[in-house]
């Protein structure tokens, strides 16, 4: 399938116009300290260091652990989950048991908490997701998971530091919708479609606005339809206009 410039970059499988950028982490409770690339939009990037700037001054030590996602990457993540190799979490954040056999009903679980590759905002390089490494106790891995967010629990602060700040810096979190804990996005919710809480999914929308409306979702399907991945022969009886707007909040 030949694609143009453009439907490359939306789709994850360009990472042109993107800067290059190093993350640095102290050592905290017992987390050794580190570093590491992400790529991102310039001006997206910017405004993440503003907003991480002002967290400091707040006393959270903010930092993303992802920005930009290939379609690549993010085929690798749900192939390994179709695959049995990685755990799909049910609604309750729990691994699925038992996982479903039909492999349409077991892609619908996965979509919870993976976007399909092509259909992930990671894709335009405006999205983050954050954390605060200083908050996080000793021995304990980042999970990625709203239960860290829920009060009394490490980064619940953090939450509410993002609900209250995030809107200055030209950021909303995409995947809280109003009406849950820790919300700062207006964003409707698809009644066909449960797509899980991320509070340390945040996105900048001047930046990604423009992929937004350029973006063709029967572009993705046909790419998805041509590919080799497992679950390409599944992805046709799932797909809505619903299904859309759900993991990428068009």
């Amino acid at each position: 399938m030949e694609l143009t410039p453009l439907q490359q970059r939306y789709l994850g499988l360009s990472s042109e116009g993107l800067g290059t950028y190093e993350v640095r982490f102290s050592s905290y409770q017992g987390h050794q300290e580190g570093f590491y690339h992400v790529q991102a939009l310039p001006q997206a990037w910017e405004a993440l260091d503003e907003l991480c700037n002002d967290a400091a001054r707040a006393g959270y030590v903010l930092v993303p652990c992802s920005a930009f996602r290939s379609f690549e990457r993010q085929a690798q993540i749900v192939s390994a989950k179709f695959q049995g190799l990685r755990p799909i979490l049910d609604a309750h954040e729990q691994p699925l048991n038992p996982i479903p056999e039909d492999g349409g009903e077991r892609l619908r679980a996965i979509l919870r908490f993976s976007a399909l590759p092509g259909c992930s905002r990671h894709h335009w390089g405006a999205d983050f997701d954050i954390f605060a490494p200083n908050l996080l106790p000793e021995k304990q891995s980042l999970q990625l998971t709203a239960k860290e967010y829920e009060q009394g629990s490490y980064f619940y602060e953090l939450g509410q530091y993002l609900r209250a700040n995030l809107s200055r810096f030209g950021f909303v979190r995409p995947y809280c919708p109003t009406k849950a804990k820790n919300s700062s996005s207006s964003e409707p919710v698809s009644k066909k479609w449960e797509v899980g809480l991320e509070p340390w999914h945040i996105s900048h929308l001047e930046s990604a606005q423009p992929w937004a409306e350029a973006y063709e979702p029967e572009v993705a399907l046909e790419y998805l339809k041509q590919s080799d991945l497992p679950f390409a022969s599944y992805v046709e009886q799932l797909w809505s206009e619903d299904l859309v707007q759900a993991l990428l909040r068009l």
